[in-house]
């Protein structure tokens, strides 16, 4: 009876296999590799030593957060980052506190814009002449494809066809927002915007791609994976044809990002269109996720938004009109520009 107790105790005994952080990066790598828009601009060799520095000591998945925070840095795009799963960031605070992910690589500064904290559509009319007045709207941040994004959507379709008698163009207002999904905010413009191919991308082989189209309210998916299926449909939708050939005016700030850029970018090109304010913060660009064996999601720049003229903008969006601040006002010069349309005159 003696013999098979000390046989358990033995196997208890050992030691536990070792964490093996070598194989988690090299791993994580060959998934991320293949698709970075910037994969050729990265030095693949020092960055895996960056990660297996910041890995140095991993005893489990907690610790292998940095190596996956350097990763998604080292793609040198600005828009790549880390997505811990919850429970991974409750364990990485309840082991480290506060201490950042990265800390000797500060994150880049927040946007000055005073307007990232707008979050409802509102509409405001603005006296253009005598005559004439122009619809203001502000077009927030939305996430998700849920019933708060065809409510957006909705809204904000209304706020454009129900301009009154006496509108001539519209203002839209497009300081803080930071992005998030892009298609209830197209589905919304869409009457400004017409219907068609929208969501335009190219990846680093130079390929270009639609990701949608907009059909009478709907955005009908016509990349390969999905082809034909319709993210979002608004019942509010209705055809008003004079709409395409109202001028817009679009007004941007440093707070302007990511899918709020890209409304800017599907606007860019169109008839009667200019904008005003200042450059966007710079991340106009397709984000895909990619999920690690521990439940990290690596958030990966793939493509760069492309405007109806084949231009991306890796730096942002400098505005046609460049308002500094010192005493001029982007809705006083997006007015004064409206005024001088012929549907304003």
């Amino acid at each position: 009876m003696l013999l098979p107790l000390l046989a358990a105790v033995s196997l208890i005994q050992q030691p536990s296999e070792r964490f093996d952080a070598e194989t988690r990066i090299k791993d994580a790598i060959a998934v991320v590799r293949p698709v970075a828009y910037r994969s050729r601009q990265v030095d693949w060799d020092a960055l895996a030593e960056d990660m297996r520095h910041r890995a140095e000591g991993a005893r489990d998945d907690i610790d292998m957060l940095p190596a996956w925070a350097a990763l998604a840095a080292g793609l040198g795009d600005g828009h790549s980052f880390v997505q811990p799963t919850p429970d991974a960031i409750a364990a990485w605070r309840e082991r480290y506190g506060d201490r950042p992910l990265m800390p000797d690589a500060p994150p880049r500064p927040r946007p000055g814009s005073p307007f990232m904290k707008r979050a409802e559509i509102e509409a405001h009319t603005l006296a253009v002449g005598p005559d004439h007045d122009a619809e203001l709207i502000t077009v927030p941040s939305v996430s998700g494809f849920g019933e708060k994004a065809i409510a957006y959507a909705s809204r904000l379709f209304g706020a454009v066809a129900n301009a009154g008698p006496r509108s001539c163009g519209y203002v839209l207002d497009l300081r803080g927002n930071t992005g998030g999904n892009v298609w209830p905010m197209l589905i919304g413009l869409s009457g400004l915007l017409g219907d068609g191919p929208q969501g335009r991308s190219e990846d680093a082989d130079g390929r270009i791609e639609d990701y949608a189209t907009l059909k009478e309210g709907s955005a009908v998916v016509l990349a390969e994976q999905g082809r034909g299926l319709t993210m979002m449909t608004i019942d509010e939708w209705r055809p008003i044809p004079s709409l395409a050939a109202s001028p817009v005016a679009l007004l941007l700030d440093d707070a302007t990002a990511s899918s709020g850029e890209g409304v800017a970018i599907a606007f860019a090109g169109r008839a009667l269109t200019r904008s005003f304010g200042a450059r966007t913060y710079g991340v106009a660009s397709s984000n895909e996720g990619y999920p690690l064996a521990d439940g990290a999601n690596v958030v990966v720049t793939t493509a760069m938004m492309v405007d109806r003229n084949g231009r991306t903008y890796p730096d942002g969006i400098e505005p046609d009109q460049v308002i500094d601040g010192e005493g001029e006002d982007a809705v006083d010069a997006a007015r004064a520009w409206l005024a001088l349309q012929p549907a304003c005159k």
